[in-house]
């Protein structure tokens, strides 16, 4: 089940909560005041990602992947 970022407009602030991908769009409960709270936009989480993975692939120009796969590798933007 994903996690989500939710704000809560009575004063709380900030919570998290996992929810079905189905009830996504929907309030979720403030669990302090229990008053229906709107999700808020978060960054993904990419755990276990290196810093060089991110960029953009060869294909555009960038060197995300070369750095990413290491030796061994046989992307064509690798080799």
């Amino acid at each position: 089940m994903p996690l989500y970022d939710y704000r809560c407009e009575q004063g709380c602030g900030e919570f998290r909560a996992f929810r079905p991908m189905a009830e996504s769009s929907r309030p979720a409960p403030c669990p302090q005041c229990d008053t229906p709270a709107a999700r808020t936009l978060a960054a993904p989480m990419l755990a276990g990602a290196s810093p060089g993975w991110l960029g953009a692939p060869p294909a555009a120009g960038g060197g995300g992947w070369r750095r990413a796969c290491g030796f061994g590798c046989s992307h064509a933007g690798c080799r």
